[in-house]
């Protein structure tokens, strides 16, 4: 909040239930019913459709004036009734919002009542979230939903089997994309097997399918049920993410006494280390060559790049966790992080960051903000004068009033096209980035110099200034 305004302005974050949402399209055949009115579902459906390009389907209740007055019992049970009809999930997380919260809605009550009403929920796992939209964010709903999820799998509906599986649990506590989630299977699976760990969620397929001439209802993918019900015999839990409260992990540690371990997403060099290092612990083998030889060619490119990005200033912003990562990036290839920004509240975020900027620039000047809308951003960003943005798309009114570049990552990117396909994580997503960042820097001094060069008054002759100096 500044000086001049006691209220958010152009918030930084998204809503708890778009979070919700997120984390179920990433469970085999699940759909996602909004208690709320309409225009919440639209608005979320519109948000994620561009920033995917995928058509994204979300139930509704549609409270009205007279279902804020007099309860949304009714509206709810005949959405879930439409829903299983229409689309045959055997999965729907029903998320609240604002309007559900405030008329204080007892979901859970509603759904039992709907279980004993309606005979086509019987083999339907119906998962309640609260995800009030007027407090947290897209990452507290998104964490709030994954929790709510293995809780149901492992304690309630479908049980595993009960036996030891010898398996890791990976649950990610923050959203990345398709292209980084398939990113994550393919380390894991070369360094400890493809059959030796538990996604959790994975939006792989679900939110990048492949066209195949046929509409689906729901996309295939996702983790399967039987995997998530699996996850209290699992062996050992690695939690994505360490800014936030990773709920998930933590439950399965009390629940089941699993021991978990909580880790950077794998942005940049050493962050990816981190990742690789732990895998290569567990399955009692060294990192494979392949990762090496990758390791080895992030390195090249960071000597490539080294000349244009060292010094650079620029401002991170997004979800916690994802700025994190990009701050290590950066930092490790020479540039002077001016301003560091966190969406949301966070435990960690602060502490974490910090720490990473005195480990490899302590004397990087930095200011380092969470929680703030664009509105304190962007009078943080002309106080610091950085040279480029990183962050997702929301932030290009102020690049653009700075007149700098901005390099468009994280959640959401809806004036672009590929954001599911963009990777940030693993050697190769620090290649990627790294090739993003320093080619955006080429093209704006490029732009400098034409700008320059079409000036009329800059104009010399060529050979005059050598002319006269010959004669002086």
């Amino acid at each position: 909040m500044t000086e001049r305004n006691y209220a958010t302005v152009n918030p930084c974050v998204m809503c708890q239930p778009i979070g919700s949402v997120m984390a179920f399209k990433g469970i085999e055949n699940s759909m996602v019913m909004l208690h709320g009115s309409q225009g919440c579902s639209t608005y979320m459906r519109l948000h994620l459709a561009h920033h995917f390009r995928e058509p994204v389907d979300i139930g509704s209740s549609s409270l009205s004036e007279k279902g804020a007055v007099y309860g949304g019992s009714e509206n709810l049970k005949k959405g879930l009734k439409n829903l299983i009809l229409r689309y045959n999930p055997k999965v729907i997380g029903v998320s609240t919002t604002c309007l559900a919260e405030t008329i204080g809605d007892d979901i859970g009550r509603i759904i039992a009542e709907f279980r004993e009403e309606e005979d086509i929920a019987y083999d339907v796992m119906i998962i309640p979230v609260p995800t009030p939209s007027y407090e947290d964010s897209h990452n507290s709903g998104y964490i709030k939903a994954v929790e709510a999820i293995v809780k149901e799998f492992t304690a309630g509906g479908i049980h595993g089997s009960g036996i030891f599986n010898n398996k890791l649990n990976v649950v990610l506590s923050e959203n990345v994309s398709p292209e980084d989630t398939r990113e994550l299977r393919r380390i894991f699976s070369d360094i400890i097997g493809p059959n030796s760990f538990i996604l959790l969620p994975d939006i792989s397929e679900t939110f990048d399918a492949p066209m195949t001439g046929e509409l689906q209802k729901i996309f295939s993918g996702g983790t399967p049920h039987s995997a998530i019900a699996d996850m209290k015999n699992s062996a050992a839990t690695i939690g994505l993410g360490i800014a936030n409260n990773n709920k998930a992990v933590r439950y399965l540690e009390r629940a089941f006494d699993i021991p978990s371990q909580d880790l950077p997403l794998p942005i940049g060099l050493e962050y990816t280390d981190s990742l690789l290092a732990a895998l290569s612990g567990t399955a009692g083998i060294d990192v494979p060559e392949t990762y090496q030889k990758e390791r080895g060619r992030l390195i090249d490119a960071m000597v490539d790049s080294h000349k244009y990005v060292y010094g650079i200033k620029v401002a991170i912003y997004g979800d916690p966790d994802n700025v994190l990562g990009m701050l290590s990036l950066a930092l490790e290839n020479g540039m002077h992080p001016v301003l560091v920004a966190a969406s949301g509240k966070s435990p960690g975020f602060a502490g974490h960051a910090m720490e990473r900027v005195r480990q490899v620039k302590p004397d990087c000047d930095v200011t380092i903000l969470e929680d703030v809308d664009f509105d304190t951003f962007n009078d943080a960003v002309k106080k610091a004068k950085p040279d480029m943005l990183i962050g997702n798309s929301n932030g290009k009114y102020v690049a653009k009033e700075m007149g700098i570049p901005l390099v468009r990552v994280g959640f959401p990117i809806h004036d672009r096209v590929g954001a599911q396909r963009i990777l940030s994580l693993g050697y190769l997503g620090a290649m990627n980035m790294l090739d993003r960042i320093t080619n955006t820097i080429l093209e704006a001094q490029e732009e400098k110099l034409a700008e320059k060069w079409s000036e009329p008054e800059s104009y010399v002759p060529f050979g005059e200034d050598t002319f006269h100096s010959a004669e002086a």
